[in-house]
Parts: C-alpha cells; sequence; structure tokens
C-alpha cells in the first residue's frame, strides 16, 4: 500500500513536470526539450574516469537509480569509444548528453565527498560541463 501511494505520489510529479515544462515552452515559443538539447563537454579521458569513480561513491535514492544509471552510461560509454580509438588518459574527448542527463550529473557530481586533493579535478569537470551549456544561455538570454 505503501508503495502504491509513492507511485501515484511520483506520477502526479512527472506529470505535474511535464505540462508546466509544455506550458513554458508554449510562452516562451520553444519547441525544444530538456531531451532535445545536447550539451557537448570537452574533457580528458582522465577527468571523464575521475568524474565516474566520484559519481559511485555518491549514496543515491531509489528514485534517482534511473537518473544514476543514465550518467554513468553516458560517461563509461565516452571511455569505451576512446578506449576504441587508442586515446590516452590526457587525451580531450567531447561527450554528448541531452540537457536533463547533464543537469542529474551536476546534481549527482554536487553531492560527492571528495578529498581535497581532488579539488582542482572536481572544479576542471564542473567548468567543463558549465562550458558546454554557454552557448545556451546566450542563446536564451538573445531570444528574449
Amino acid at each position: 500500500m505503501r508503495s502504491l501511494r509513492i507511485v501515484l505520489r511520483s506520477a502526479i510529479v512527472l506529470a505535474t513536470m511535464s505540462v508546466i515544462a509544455v506550458a513554458q515552452q508554449q510562452q516562451s515559443g520553444e519547441q525544444t526539450s530538456p531531451q532535445n538539447t545536447i550539451l557537448k563537454p570537452k574533457m580528458t579521458v582522465g577527468d571523464i574516469l575521475f568524474a565516474i569513480n566520484v559519481l559511485n561513491t555518491v549514496e543515491i535514492k531509489g528514485s534517482e537509480v534511473e537518473a544514476f544509471l543514465d550518467v554513468k552510461n553516458v560517461l563509461v560509454k565516452a571511455v569505451e569509444n576512446a578506449q576504441k580509438e587508442k586515446k590516452t588518459e590526457t587525451d580531450e574527448i567531447t561527450i554528448e548528453m541531452n540537457l536533463l542527463t547533464a543537469n542529474n550529473f551536476l546534481n549527482l557530481f554536487q553531492r560527492a565527498n571528495i578529498p581535497g586533493s581532488a579539488a582542482e579535478r572536481f572544479q576542471t569537470v564542473k567548468q567543463a560541463l558549465f562550458a558546454s551549456a554557454a552557448p545556451l544561455q546566450s542563446q536564451s538570454q538573445q531570444k528574449r
């Protein structure tokens, strides 16, 4: 019975969020969604491996499992492709992820506990993500 309530609440929240998102898109005249907006952060293979390791330390809730796996799969696929192309840890590659995945990545990543010695690398990964979103921000400001 309790799990049914949780499922119903989740469905209501998702439906409400979908209606709000559609209404906002209609008001702004945009036809893009977080799933259709692609970010292309550039990171070294080593930074991606670092991000995967950091994400593996984050404690997640059951409701976050799908988002976590989506983020992890994008990063793991990027590393696998880099290995096929015989890239080294210092080689820079471009990862493609939709805006929703990028948002989930940032939310999960920021919840991680890291040692101070990893702060610079942590910041590098965050900055790569923010830099990939910069063109979207300037586009939305130009439309206003």
